[in-house]
């Protein structure tokens, strides 16, 4: 049975709108964690778009090609467990899911978990299994009724949004049987470079839902063109500027994403060693080629039982 209380930190990204950017900040992670020295597996819920999957294959194939020391996390995308041509519900997916992490969870430090965006039975189970609940949400006041319907201030928030609803569905039900008390952040992703009125409203809804203490805000990744230009190459921030051979030209954008992604690792406070915490933010002069660093399903989908 799978256990709470031992074994591997479960990171989970979630948004019920897509195009937030839940894959890339879960590839980045997963690099920085790999590049700490921390035994990471990552999982595909995604069984439609499987953007961490591609992502991931684009990293193995970049490895392959140019005998590049790439680090790789162990991966699963839940779909491929199924037989083939066999159409599979969520609760088989729930079933796999409980298989794969009771097999991983002895032999990883961390499991990073991408979900698909809708908010059906698979989606409450994992938000529920998850230590630590990310959800970038782009910078705006669209994305941000997401997670809470807005009013015409942020100071008149109408009620929280189905996401929401489901955040606390699983919290409840992973309160019940495990004494680690799960951390929701939500991210600011997709910022633009430019300062707003927009983004300043956003800032400042975002602090205002904060200080009611259901999640801690952040900020995430400006919208960068070299973010884009990694996914076909499965590369990160975190790997060696020296890509010129697989058409990658080093820039003072690509430090800055390095730099931005750091800062927002290091606010996670996922729960590294010193010695790890120390290779995660080398300083500003190392920054070409240094590394960094119970069941719930009665209680969150009793229906199925």
């Amino acid at each position: 049975m799978y256990s709470f209380e031992n074994g591997a930190h479960v990171v989970l990204l979630g948004n019920q709108k897509g195009g937030s950017g839940k894959s890339t900040l879960a590839m980045h992670i997963a690099v920085a964690l790999l590049q700490s020295g921390q035994r990471v597996t990552t999982i595909d819920l995604d069984y439609e778009q499987r953007t961490l999957t591609r992502y991931i294959e684009n990293r193995r194939i970049t490895a392959s090609d140019e005998r590049s020391m790439l680090k790789l996390p162990d991966h699963i995308c839940i779909d491929d467990l199924s037989h083939r041509g066999t159409k599979w519900s969520d609760n088989d997916r729930i079933n796999a899911l409980s298989e794969v992490l009771r097999s991983y969870q002895p032999v990883s430090d961390f499991i990073l978990i991408d979900t698909p965006g809708n908010g059906g039975p698979l989606t409450v189970f994992a938000h529920g299994l998850a230590d630590t609940v990310i959800t970038p949400v782009n910078d705006s006041f669209v994305d941000l009724d997401v997670i809470f319907s807005m009013g015409p201030t942020p100071d008149k928030t109408l009620k929280p949004s189905r996401y929401a609803e489901t955040i606390q569905k699983a919290f409840e039900a992973r309160r019940a049987v495990s004494k680690r008390d799960p951390d929701w952040i939500v991210v600011r992703n997709r910022i633009s470079p430019l300062s707003s009125r927009n983004e300043r409203g956003v800032v400042q809804a975002l602090e205002t839902l904060a200080k009611r203490g259901s999640f801690r805000a952040t900020s995430g990744l400006v919208e960068r063109v070299v973010y884009r230009e990694f996914f076909p190459l499965g590369l990160t921030t975190f790997d060696s500027f020296a890509t010129s051979h697989v058409g990658v030209k080093p820039n003072v954008s690509h430090v800055l994403a390095r730099l931005e992604v750091r800062q927002l690792i290091a606010t996670l406070g996922l729960p590294l060693s010193e010695t790890d915490e120390a290779v995660a933010a080398p300083s500003i002069a190392e920054a070409g080629d240094t590394p960094v660093a119970g069941d719930l399903r009665q209680l969150v989908i009793p229906e199925q039982q």
